[in-house]
C-alpha cells in the first residue's frame, strides 16, 4: 500500500491518477473540509459547490466519480426516520478497505 499520511500525500496521488479536473477539483475542496486521511468529514454539496464555483448536480457527479474511483468513500447520515439524509464523506486510497463505507 502507498504510503500516505496526511492531507497534502492524498492530495498529491489523487493528482497524478489522471482524473477529469472537476472531480479534482471536488476532491481539494474536501480536503478543506477533513482533517485527515481516513477521517470522516460531511460538508454540504451546497458548500462544496460554493468552494468549487461548480453547480449542486456537477459535484455530485464528481463526487460519484471519486467514490467510483476509490478517492473517496460516501455513506448516509441523519437520525432514524428522517427523509432527507446528508452524506459523510471520508478521503482514503483506492486499495483501502473501510467496513461500512463504498
Amino acid at each position: 500500500m502507498r504510503e500516505v499520511q496526511t492531507l497534502t500525500d492524498w492530495r498529491r496521488e489523487f493528482s497524478r491518477c489522471h482524473l477529469p479536473s472537476s472531480t479534482n477539483l471536488v476532491l481539494h475542496a474536501i480536503s478543506l473540509f477533513a482533517a485527515g486521511v481516513g477521517e470522516v468529514c460531511s460538508p454540504s454539496v451546497r458548500d462544496l459547490a460554493e468552494h468549487t464555483s461548480l453547480s449542486m448536480p456537477i459535484v455530485t457527479k464528481h463526487l460519484r466519480n471519486a467514490e467510483r474511483c476509490g478517492w473517496l468513500g460516501i455513506r448516509k447520515y441523519g437520525p432514524l426516520g428522517e427523509k432527507l439524509k446528508r452524506n459523510e464523506y471520508m478521503p482514503k486510497l483506492p486499495e483501502m478497505e473501510v467496513e461500512g463505507w463504498t
